[in-house]
C-alpha cells in the first residue's frame, strides 16, 4: 500500500478554518422590519403646533364648504375650530338650513365634534 500525501488534508483544512473563522465573527443584521407601531390606539397628545395647523386647516375647509354651498346665508357664518371641535356662529335663514351647515362641518376629516351656536330665523 502507498502512504496518502498529506498535503491534501492540510490543503482542505485551511479553507475550513477559515470559513468557520468568518462565520464566528457577528456581523449585525440590517433592520428588515418596519418599527411597530404604537399600542394604543387612543389619542396621544401632539405639540400645539401642530393640532394649531390642523385647526387652521379644518376651519379653512368648512369655511370654504359652506361658500360653495348654494346658499348665500351659509357664507356668512363664523366658523372657528379649537382641538378638532368646530364651533359654528351666526344666523341662518331656518332649520334647514341650520342642518346643512352641521352636516358640511362634521363632513369634514379631522372634526371630532361641531358646536352648534347657530340661530334660524333674523332675530
Amino acid at each position: 500500500m502507498t502512504p496518502r500525501p498529506r498535503f491534501r488534508i492540510a490543503r482542505l483544512a485551511l479553507p475550513l478554518a477559515a470559513l468557520a473563522i468568518a462565520a464566528s465573527r457577528a456581523v449585525p443584521a440590517a433592520p428588515t422590519d418596519a418599527p411597530a407601531a404604537p399600542s394604543s390606539t387612543g389619542r396621544t397628545a401632539a405639540p400645539r403646533d401642530t393640532e394649531a395647523a390642523s385647526d387652521r386647516a379644518i376651519t379653512a375647509e368648512v369655511r370654504a364648504r359652506l361658500a360653495n354651498a348654494r346658499s348665500p346665508d351659509l357664507a356668512r357664518i363664523r366658523v372657528s375650530t379649537t382641538d378638532g371641535v368646530v364651533k359654528l356662529e351666526g344666523t341662518v335663514r331656518d332649520e334647514k338650513q341650520r342642518t346643512m351647515a352641521m352636516e358640511l362641518a362634521r363632513s369634514v376629516r379631522g372634526v371630532s365634534a361641531v358646536s352648534d351656536e347657530l340661530r334660524a330665523g333674523t332675530d
